[in-house]
């Protein structure tokens, strides 16, 4: 007897920020993502906030000058991390660094890139601030993990959400 085989539907994207949005329109009220806070409660992000957190971003880093340049991104697995990766990816040229990467690797890769921006843990930006002097260019520091020692990505998002999604 023959057995039918139930594939999941398909569609084509031709893109990160096409996946992202079709992604969201088919699931919106869906959770994505699901996190511990600070104090331990789990915390749930749907599509629909995913998308309007990353678009939220994408268009801050745009009014700052980011279009089409290249943004380094470094960090432990997070949702910030996540954000960043298709922010960056979507409005230029995103460098992701290893996070196991010593200093030197962080350094040659920071010079060879010319990255504008880094988005990173909080450890990584203090490592690479040590730095800073030997490399080509001054990017711009952004810290995924809101501490008050650079410009924090909640910031940016909240900001940008603030002041809806009009492009500079």
């Amino acid at each position: 007897m023959e057995r039918k085989i139930n594939y999941f539907e398909t569609y084509e994207i031709t893109d990160l920020k096409d996946m992202l949005n079709k992604t969201t329109e088919r699931n919106s009220k869906k959770i994505a993502f699901r996190m511990k806070n600070e104090e331990g409660k789990i915390i749930n992000k749907t599509y629909l906030e995913f998308k309007n957190e990353v678009e939220a971003l994408s268009t801050k880093l745009l009014s700052i000058g980011l279009k089409d340049k290249k943004i380094t991104v470094m960090g432990k697995n997070s949702y910030n991390w996540s954000i960043s990766y298709l922010a960056a990816a979507i409005i230029g040229i995103v460098v992701p660094i290893d996070k196991e990467a010593s200093v030197e690797n962080i350094k040659e890769f920071l010079k060879v890139s010319e990255a504008e921006a880094i988005i990173a843990d909080t450890k990584y930006l203090d490592e690479i601030f040590q730095i800073k002097s030997e490399l080509k260019n001054t990017p711009v520091f952004i810290d995924m993990q809101n501490t008050s020692k650079y410009i924090n990505i909640e910031d940016l998002i909240n900001e940008r959400k603030r002041n809806g999604f009009k492009r500079k």
